[in-house]
């Protein structure tokens, strides 16, 4: 459990010599301490935490298959959708605001979710401060529907047409090959072409 020494987990949390998996646990742990940031201890927490979370969200790549790595992106996105949006958070409401922005045109759709809520709390709690940022986030929104009759064209258009399916007790239809006759089915009683009828030689073959 995070407690307290705020600086020493963010310094831990962006020391290159830790692995992916100490990286992880150290999120997780500040995940499940959530807590802490409803006590007087939140305006520490903020100051030194929110520039790591911060630069480990933009300077890591996004990930768009499961892994640590994109579980650690997740789980820093959900400690920022859990803070308390009152007057100790105003500070780093432009920062956060413009991270979000950022992060909901590169990253994958989990996180890209967790932006939104972001956003719209912002939007909600801190209006009049974020009223420069509303025509981008329009524009965004306006670029998704402008593009989504294209996407799902393109989607569509990849996707392979259904083979018919054989009615069953039906023979199965044999393709033609190109450049060649296709064979004319014969009728029930008679032989198929290019064989001979019942009790009749086959050509080149002399009667008895």
């Amino acid at each position: 459990m995070i407690t307290g020494n705020f600086a020493a987990h963010a310094e831990k949390l962006m020391s290159p010599n830790i692995t992916v998996q100490q990286r992880q646990q150290l999120v997780t742990e500040m995940r499940d301490s959530i807590e802490i940031v409803h006590t007087s201890e939140y305006g520490n927490f903020l100051r030194h935490l929110f520039p790591a979370f911060h630069k480990l969200l933009v300077e890591g790549r996004p990930q768009f298959a499961e892994g640590p790595e994109q579980k650690i992106r997740n789980m820093l996105l959900e400690v920022l959708n859990r803070l308390p949006n009152n007057e100790v958070l105003r500070p780093h409401v432009q920062s956060m605001l413009s991270l979000c922005m950022k992060l909901l045109e590169c990253d994958n759709e989990e996180n890209a979710v967790i932006c939104l809520r972001i956003i719209f709390d912002l939007h909600k709690s801190f209006r009049p401060n974020l009223e420069r940022e509303v025509e981008p986030f329009l524009q965004f929104v306006q670029r998704i529907y402008t593009g989504l009759p294209k996407t799902v064209a393109q989607v569509f258009s990849d996707a392979k047409p259904p083979q018919p399916q054989q009615p069953p007790g039906q023979p199965q239809q044999l393709q033609q090959v190109p450049g060649q006759p296709q064979a004319a089915a014969a009728a029930p009683g008679q032989p198929a072409p290019g064989q001979p009828a019942p009790g009749q030689p086959a050509p080149g073959q002399l009667m008895p």
